[in-house]
């Protein structure tokens, strides 16, 4: 009986993430053929997607790539990185077959093609999503380090100085573009409450706005000065009155949302994980989520002016007054398209909040993704890592850093046992992995920036996004973004904004997407440094044999199952 081969694709504005399950082993299988259909005018473009993991008789150097039918994917799902915003695609996988080893690889068994699928930053019903690529623990950032002798200071000095405007534009992607084009609207006004600005490009184009440009100014994360005095002094330089919300030992002023008027009426509002500065737009993984609804638009601006009425002239120093506090802790939803969305700012006085995330968390029925910063000790993350216990429930999540109880800057995944002794399921221990770079060279692959270089060369944060995404497939799908850390401190001391949309599909597969990119390229870091500091030799090859897949069936058996499952 010939085998079937399912394949599901999901979208975002930056990626297609691509999955695919045969129906039963493969016999002589060394991998598949992965083709891209994108439509090019009236006519349509099929091409092999290219692979960077090749067969050791060919000698792969880092950097080489080959199509997939000479360098198979030995692997189920696949985020190609090379279809953009606003391709038209679709896929085909085809098992790549070899009588035996060093023989010639002949075409097996094709699936049909998917459906076409435009890559594209709105998700529709109000709601766009926009992501970065600042991946710097990576191949790519490690050879162009390597191209332009930079150490990583310097690499973080040429980005912001604009010295390679070609590099910077591919790491910031689609979410630079988008903060700066909020700037840029004639006549629009904003209202912005910024944790940190510090980029050259950014701070123009708001001083651009002139008196156009209402800004509350938090101090960073000095905590005892200013740690954006010089972005402050060229802006009031140029004329621009900053509000000053210095909140020093009360707390973080942690907020990123910018509130866009038009005609005098607030439009649409800009929030996500993104700081106004180089390394936000550069140097960690980020995202950024604009509604365009007037209700949410006009509940953000409220909200401005009570931070505003919080910090000086009005209440000095600025703290948190009974009417700033009456809002953290009144959430309102919305609804936007056929979506709901609520809204939350914090701190808030009881934690509610905080109950709410737990409660997105422990309400999945089938998987939950996401990516957090620096949730804490018994944060979200462990939560997440007691559902991964839990037969059929599927859990795939980033934290930059873990805590010192759960194993410090040096611990590459997040050991399950340590939060959770229930024995129902054993899942994939990589299910929570912390960023990690190779140390070393390994096959193919040359030594990145790792951890420890980043960490006090270019900055604090590798993965700075805080999404939560569940249950993605279903109507009952929700996502959280914000610059809620997710954490006790972000509940309990710090200006914070965060977003739970409810049921709107199509953002969710846009963030899941989001998710196991940057899943993706972690895991196998995490994997590498963990055989290593076993003794063992990490998978760096293709294996010129079928044992692979019988493998991968067996290990990926739920992970192949939930991708597929919408193909």
């Amino acid at each position: 009986m010939a085998v079937d081969i399912k394949v599901s694709v999901y979208t975002n504005g930056d990626d297609a993430f691509v999955a695919w399950a045969p129906s039963e082993f493969i016999a002589g299988c060394r991998g598949f053929l992965l083709e891209r259909g994108r439509k090019a005018g009236a006519t349509e473009k099929i091409e092999p997607v290219e692979n960077r993991v090749g067969f050791t008789k060919d000698k792969p150097k880092s950097g080489d790539h080959r199509p997939s039918d000479v360098w198979p994917f030995q692997r189920f799902n696949w985020t190609d990185h090379a279809a953009d915003v606003g391709n038209v695609v679709r896929y085909r996988v085809t098992a790549m077959m070899s009588a035996g080893p060093g023989k010639p690889l002949t075409k097996g068994g094709s699936s049909d093609w998917t459906d076409w699928h435009t890559l594209a930053t709105d998700a529709g019903g109000g709601f766009s999503c926009y992501f970065n690529r600042g991946l710097v623990l990576s191949q790519f950032v490690a050879r162009y380090m390597a191209k332009n002798k930079l150490s990583p200071a310097a690499f973080k000095k040429s980005l912001q100085t604009n010295g390679d405007a070609k590099f910077r534009a591919f790491l910031e992607g689609d979410l630079g573009l988008r903060m700066v084009g909020l700037t840029q609207g004639a006549g629009d006004e904003l209202h912005a409450a910024l944790y940190e600005l510090g980029d050259a490009t950014l701070e123009t184009a708001l001083i651009g706005l002139g008196p156009r440009l209402n800004l509350i100014l938090a101090s960073g994360s000095d905590r005892k000065g200013d740690g954006n005095k010089d972005a402050r002094k060229n802006l009031n330089d140029h004329g621009i009155a900053t509000i000053d919300r210095m909140l020093k030992s009360k707390g973080l002023g942690h907020n990123k949302f910018v509130v866009v008027s038009e005609g005098g009426e607030p439009k649409k509002v800009w929030t996500g994980s993104t700081n106004w500065s180089t390394t936000g737009l550069c140097t960690q993984v980020n995202n950024g989520l604009l509604i365009e609804d007037t209700a949410v638009a006009e509940h953000f601006r409220k909200h401005w002016d009570l931070l505003k009425d919080a910090s000086p002239p009005k209440t000095d120093p600025a703290n948190f007054t009974p009417a700033l506090m009456a809002d953290n802790d009144a959430p309102k939803t919305f609804t936007v398209g056929t979506a709901k969305a609520t809204v939350w700012f914090t701190r808030t006085s009881d934690g509610a909040d905080m109950a709410a995330l737990r409660d997105v968390i422990s309400s999945a029925k089938q998987a939950v993704l996401f990516l957090m910063f620096t949730p804490g000790k018994q944060g979200l993350h462990t939560l997440a890592g007691q559902r991964a216990r839990e037969k059929g429930m599927y859990v795939r999540g980033v934290v930059s850093t873990l805590s010192a109880d759960e194993g410090g800057t040096e611990q590459n995944f997040l050991d399950i046992d340590l939060v959770s002794s229930d024995r129902k399921f054993t899942p994939d221990r990589y299910a929570v992995a912390q960023p990690q770079g190779l140390d070393a060279p390994l096959g193919p692959w040359i030594a990145e920036v790792n951890r420890r270089t980043f960490l006090s060369q270019i900055g604090h944060a590798i993965v700075h996004s805080k999404i939560l995404v569940t249950d993605p497939h279903t109507d009952d799908c929700v996502v959280v973004t914000g610059s809620h850390n997710f954490s006790a401190p972000a509940s309990e001391k710090n200006d914070e904004n965060l977003v739970i949309v409810r049921g709107h599909r199509k953002l969710a597969a846009a963030y899941a997407t989001y998710a196991m990119s940057v899943y993706s390229h972690y895991r196998y870091r995490s994997y590498i440094r963990e055989m290593r500091a076993q003794g063992r030799t990490p998978w760096s090859y293709l294996d010129d044999d079928d044992q692979w897949l019988k493998t991968e069936l067996r290990t990926k058996a739920r992970e192949i199952a939930f991708w597929t499952a919408q193909g």
